[in-house]
């Protein structure tokens, strides 16, 4: 869809308001447009605006269930507002649908470090290590 195009386009040229209206301009002409509300809910995030953010990515899951990079995104929205047990949730889910995506080993490690679990952070870390990241 030609809105979603142009608004990839201005959030590569980090013009994040005109990424917004596209994208917003492309719910109204397709509500069923899944990637349309993972990528504003992205700018909505990049905000600050997690409650906006998460309703977009549950829009999106809604419409896509599979939507891997949608449940990355949310989980990341989750662990800004500390919702770590959620983000965990989506994090694994992102594993589930593609397990060689080695930023959602490295998120759910964070996360699990946050919680205090040192044994589950270290098993995602090494995976991730396996898959190619290059941590400390």
């Amino acid at each position: 869809m030609e809105q979603v195009r142009q608004g990839d386009d201005c959030f590569e040229n980090h013009d994040f308001d005109g990424a917004l209206a596209h994208f917003s301009e492309a719910i109204r002409l397709d509500p069923k447009c899944a990637v349309a509300y993972n990528n504003r809910g992205v700018i909505y995030k990049d905000q600050g605006k997690f409650n906006k953010a998460i309703a977009d990515f549950d829009a999106a899951l809604h419409l896509e269930p599979t939507y891997a990079d949608a449940y990355f995104n949310r989980a990341v929205a989750y662990v800004k507002q500390g919702d770590l047990d959620q983000a965990i949730a989506d994090y694994s889910e992102v594993l589930r649908l593609k397990p060689d995506y080695v930023e959602a080993y490295i998120g759910r490690a964070n996360a699990y470090q946050d919680l205090g679990d040192d044994v589950q952070a270290e098993a995602d870390r090494n995976k991730a290590k396996v898959l190619g990241a290059e941590l400390p």
